[in-house]
């Protein structure tokens, strides 16, 4: 599963993320850690996007109805 997580979303990125959760930390996140935390905030932002989504549609319905 790990290697699937970097090759969609890259190396890059997730440099970027370690950088800014181990800044002033002083327990540093293992790179496992980090993996599941932008696994889970990304599940986070999909639910978010799915309800906005919805709730843009009910409203559209229920004008027209």
């Amino acid at each position: 599963m790990s290697y699937f997580f970097f090759a969609h979303r890259g190396k890059m990125e997730f440099e970027k993320v370690k950088q800014i959760l181990n800044t002033e930390s002083e327990k540093k996140f293992t790179d496992q850690e980090i993996i599941e935390i932008m696994q889970m905030l990304e599940v986070f932002a999909d639910v978010w996007v799915n309800n906005l989504l919805m709730s843009i549609k009910n409203e559209k319905c229920n004008s027209l109805c």
